[in-house]
């Protein structure tokens, strides 16, 4: 799946694909659907038509685009149109690709659906691709990508030649950029513009529309933040060292894979305080339901140095016994939540040269969710979910607030 702000040849993209295969193997069979058809007819069937089939193509020839059924190849291939909201026809047959406009529309059922769907047979393979503007992290596809079930892509506007050339933005990307950063509301304290629209649209954010506890600091996207494959352990670059929160009770949420909202794993992360000054956040160990000190045996024999010392949870004492026992010197976590997460703002974000010290392994995976998903009610008030693994690394950051 491609996701990414508005505007980046994401649908583009998937439609060229699908015509490729349908060129390339004769006879197959393929699909572009939405969830309801009549959004079809001004949305993918206009970028297929008129910037994906060559001009005049008999492909073409037929029904107009709102009574479009069918595209037939001269090659005998054909790319079915649907909508789920009119189902018949299109889920009684068999596919070798099928194109999901705007996924996010789809409940996991559709998703599920669509994919008994793929069993044709033509081509050497069956796949079922598509593309969407970001949604809030607690969505069904933004948790299957951090699985790693489903391939997740990340678009940019440099991806769109007809904004970004010869690196530079074209006088089209200057005037649609533009039109997007009035999607956002300027903070006249940071000077940068926030607001769930923009954030989604004009960077390709998955954030929540309300709330978000570290927007504007933590960035999980394309290209430039705080997630990276640098963050790497790497021996004898500095030492290791623990963020631990407690806890024990829990659930995995079958359809997504991650913990639900009201569980309250005990979390380790694993970080390396470089000797260039940078913190990387290279794994992480959540459970529910497993003893402390079973857990800790766990998490030292995972292939890494004992930590040179661990941030715990200040109220966390039977554990910081058990830590003590087996050989690892804690320190407390912050007694003022506000204030660390002040400090962790800080350390997360970028600074005014855009460099990022705190770096995040892509295998941290629940951690990556939380920090997108934690976040405050109308009110103000911290929502007391999703905040585990936030909550450790604000141990940690906040411990380390002299220097960053």
């Amino acid at each position: 799946m491609l996701s990414g702000p508005a505007g980046t040849g994401k649908s583009r993209a998937c439609l060229e694909k699908l015509h490729f295969v349908a060129m390339k193997y004769p006879r197959m069979r393929g699909l572009i659907i939405r969830k309801t058809r009549e959004s079809l007819s001004e949305a993918a069937l206009v970028t297929f038509e008129e910037k994906v089939l060559p001009a005049g193509s008999s492909i073409a020839e037929g029904p107009r685009r709102n009574y479009r059924q069918v595209y037939h190849y001269p090659n005998g291939s054909e790319i079915v149109v649907g909508g789920l909201d009119k189902p018949g026809k299109i889920m009684s047959t068999e596919y070798d690709m099928i194109y999901v406009q705007e996924a996010t529309e789809l409940e996991l059922a559709d998703w599920l659906a669509l994919t008994t769907r793929l069993r044709n047979g033509v081509m050497p393979y069956q796949q079922l691709i598509a593309d969407c503007n970001p949604d809030a992290p607690t969505h069904w596809l933004w948790l299957r990508g951090q699985r790693g079930v489903l391939a997740l892509l990340h678009s940019r506007h440099e991806d769109n030649p007809t904004l970004w050339q010869g690196g530079a933005w074209t006088e089209a990307g200057r005037i649609y950029l533009a039109r997007l950063d009035q999607l956002g509301v300027l903070n006249p304290e940071t000077g940068e513009r926030e607001g769930t629209e923009y954030a989604r649209l004009r960077h390709g954010q998955w954030v929540q529309a309300t709330g978000q506890i570290y927007r504007g600091v933590w960035a999980d996207g394309p290209a430039d933040g705080n997630v990276t494959e640098d963050a790497e352990y790497i021996p004898d670059a500095g030492a290791v060292v623990w963020a631990v929160d407690d806890g024990y009770v829990g659930a995995i949420d079958p359809t997504t894979g991650t913990y639900t909202g009201d569980s309250h794993p005990r979390v380790i992360l694993y970080w390396q305080e470089r000797l260039d000054g940078r913190l990387c956040l290279f794994d992480e160990f959540y459970a529910i339901e497993m003893q402390d000190d079973a857990q800790l045996a766990a998490a030292l024999a995972r292939p890494y140095p004992a930590p040179s010392y661990a941030v715990v949870d200040k109220s966390a004492a039977s554990l910081k016994g058990r830590m003590h026992m087996a050989g690892i010197y804690t320190r407390n976590g912050p007694a003022s939540v506000e204030e660390s997460i002040k400090a962790m703002r800080r350390a997360i974000g970028a600074d005014a040269n855009d460099y990022r010290r705190v770096l995040v392994h892509p295998r941290c995976k629940h951690f990556r969710s939380e920090m997108l998903s934690y976040r405050r009610d109308p009110n103000g008030a911290i929502v007391k979910q999703f905040d585990h693994g936030p909550d450790a690394a604000r141990y940690y950051l906040w411990s380390q607030r002299m220097t960053v």
